[in-house]
């Protein structure tokens, strides 16, 4: 997506053809434009909507977040310590081992979300590689799990900062900054409307999901 234009009688996107060889720029007409890109992108688009709409979408600010799976020889955690789903909690840099719910009982291998966290701590993951994030989350895990050592077979890891689809993870809402900007952002500009979906965490903080 490269620009998004509204008129009185329609929006005309331009977009890149990812399947076209030279990688052609490609334009849609509609009547209206849902739009579910993430504020984080969508300020660094060209798109002619009203400038209220404009300093509100460049008024939330996007945190950062990780995650890191892990995969198991064995489903350890049920067999040695009747584990089944759930979670544990932690003061380490990986801030939590989340359990699969499914295939309990199962034999073979399996899955661990082996780091999840958010803000500052996610910062020091974000500069790493995802090899390097994988290991740090063998090399924290194996404290809460002696058993990752022998076990693991795989993993895979990302960091929502460093996806330049989204840039972020979640947008960062304070009581100030959802008075200003919220009902803003929800209101049809015209011919467009953004696709926000909100979750309340805890005051005088919300955060925005993509």
């Amino acid at each position: 997506m490269t620009k998004i234009n509204q008129d009185e009688t329609g929006v005309t996107v331009e977009y890149v053809d990812s399947n076209s060889p030279d990688g052609a720029v490609r334009t849609a007409r509609a009547d209206w434009c849902v739009c579910n890109i993430p504020l984080s992108v969508l300020t660094q688009i060209d798109i002619n909507v009203s400038k209220p709409l404009k300093q509100a979408m460049a008024s939330v600010p996007y945190d950062t977040s990780y995650k890191v799976g892990l995969e198991f020889k064995r489903r350890f955690w049920e067999e040695d310590e009747w584990i089944y789903g759930g979670i544990t909690y932690t003061d380490l840099p990986i801030t939590q081992i989340a359990y699969p719910s499914q295939n309990m009982f199962s034999d073979g291998s399996g899955v661990l979300l082996g780091a999840y966290g958010f803000g500052a701590t996610s910062y020091k993951f974000n500069a790493l590689t995802p090899q390097e994030r994988i290991n740090v989350a063998l090399a924290y895990g194996k404290h809460i799990h002696p058993q990752y050592p022998e076990e693991f077979v795989t993993g895979t890891s990302v960091v929502w900062h460093r996806i330049p689809w989204t840039l972020g993870c979640y947008g960062i809402w304070n009581e100030s900054r959802s008075e200003q900007y919220y009902d803003t952002l929800c209101q049809i500009d015209n011919r467009i409307v953004l696709a926000l979906s909100l979750i309340h965490i805890s005051e005088p903080t919300r955060r925005t999901p993509i």
